[in-house]
């Protein structure tokens, strides 16, 4: 129940000329029970009519041109007004009463600070699907590791989190194109922090199809970080940063 007035959740989705996707998101949000919450779109200067779809489904907008993604989940999370915040993505479909269960989670546990689960590729090749599969249960293994061997891989396509927590946390780095993997650090860093299985979402594979599937891995290989801290700090996982934003940007662009 999307409403004006004090809602538990607030919806956060950065976009720039989502038309043919951000409507399936949308939709699938009209399938939540009776949580109330809010979704905010913070759109980067569409020239498509993603603004206009978002209106349609009684999203608050704002259009900031020439943001990038992660100031423009930073502005979303000031402009909240929920308890918790979920970040997501325009090509996300969530299954039905997700809020409601993400609500439980954080209610029946006061020390949890934030909580994601898998993603799965509904339109993937078979290939795509098995790699998805076994990150998932890669993420949810290195999840339940006692400190310090705990991590936790989050991403922006689901990430929730308690707002006042995500405040202690500075907000995403702006300028990082990891900048929601690194995020999982810090929050793992305040406090307790899960992966649960049973609380998933489906996700696009249009990055994949695109680039093909070994080039969307080496794109993508600088989540290694995520799992490995030392290696932030090593010059080949910057100039694979580097490299990555700088074709992330084109793509952004076409």
């Amino acid at each position: 129940m999307q409403t004006e007035e004090e809602p538990r959740i607030s919806i956060i989705v950065p976009t720039l000329n989502e038309e043919n996707n951000i409507g399936l998101l949308l939709n699938s949000l009209k399938h939540q029970s009776s949580v109330s919450f809010e979704t905010l779109i913070v759109d980067g200067g569409s020239k498509d009519k993603t603004p206009e779809i978002a209106h349609k489904h009684n999203a608050k907008v704002v259009i900031l041109p020439e943001h990038g993604e992660f100031v423009s989940r930073n502005v979303g999370a000031k402009m909240s007004k929920g308890r918790y915040l979920l970040f997501t993505c325009a090509d996300i479909i969530f299954p039905e009463d997700i809020l409601q269960k993400i609500i439980d989670r954080f209610e029946k546990n006061p020390e949890l600070v934030a909580l994601s689960g898998p993603g799965y590729p509904f339109d993937a090749p078979l290939l795509g699907k098995v790699e998805y599969a076994v990150y998932n249960l890669f993420r949810y293994v290195v999840a339940k590791l006692p400190r310090p061997f705990k991590r936790f891989s989050t991403s922006t396509n689901f990430l929730a989190v308690r707002k006042g927590q995500f405040g202690r946390t500075g907000g995403f780095i702006v300028d990082d194109i990891n900048a929601d993997g690194l995020m999982g650090k810090e929050l793992l860093d305040i406090g307790d922090v899960a992966f649960y299985l049973d609380t998933y979402i489906y996700s696009s594979a249009r990055r994949m199809k695109n680039m093909g599937f070994i080039d969307f891995n080496k794109h993508y290989l600088y989540a290694i970080e995520n799992f490995f801290f030392f290696t932030s700090n090593k010059s080949v996982i910057k100039a694979w940063k580097v490299r990555a934003s700088k074709k992330h940007r084109a793509m952004r662009e076409v």
